[in-house]
């Protein structure tokens, strides 16, 4: 289900027009989708999901393959390995990891591919053209979170539908000796 939903955010920040341009930015959606999912799994989970997100986001903006990948996976395992342990999982600690994950996610992109080579006025392009989208990612982390949350619950009540058959217990005549033992032993 959540293949599903990255891919959908996928599509849905790539299609011209759909998402309106705040500032000459438009968010990665994909940022806070990580993020948001893992809230809900296990750390393993959180780690892969976090690592397809960074390899879809690099893929569609042309980065550096792998590097977001690395980012947003570890944030994702730290996250849910947190949430499991430490704290509960809420919306304001979402966001906290949504800016977290966006500064870094972004600034680095930056980095790589304007302040490494050296171009001419980085603080004003910092600030007209990444900045922005840093803020706009941020922003939008409250409506994914909800979205991701909706695709959690409906997971979970369709994974508790599934009933496991019990295995029926054996009359005492077909039981092994060992069982038999046992069975002698706990009655006393």
């Amino acid at each position: 289900m959540y293949v599903i939903e990255i891919f959908i955010f996928f599509i849905l920040e790539g299609t011209p027009d759909l998402i309106p341009v705040i500032y000459l930015a438009k968010p990665l959606l994909l940022v806070p989708a990580a993020v948001s999912i893992a809230a809900f799994e296990l750390p393993v989970c959180s780690l892969f999901f976090g690592v397809l997100c960074g390899l879809v986001i690099d893929v569609g903006t042309g980065g550096v393959m792998g590097l977001t990948s690395v980012i947003l996976g570890t944030v994702c395992y730290y996250e849910s390995s947190w949430n499991n342990k430490y704290i509960k999982n809420n919306i304001y600690f979402v966001l906290l990891y949504s800016a977290f994950s966006s500064v870094a996610v972004i600034s680095l992109k930056f980095f790589i591919f304007y302040y490494i080579r050296n171009y001419g006025g980085l603080l004003d392009f910092y600030t007209t053209h990444y900045l922005p989208r840093i803020l706009y990612t941020w922003a939008v982390t409250p409506i994914v979170y909800v979205l991701t949350m909706i695709v959690s619950k409906t997971y979970r009540k369709n994974k508790r539908k599934i009933k496991v058959k019990k295995r029926k217990r054996a009359a005492p005549s077909q039981r092994s000796s060992a069982s038999r033992r046992r069975a002698k032993h706990l009655k006393y």
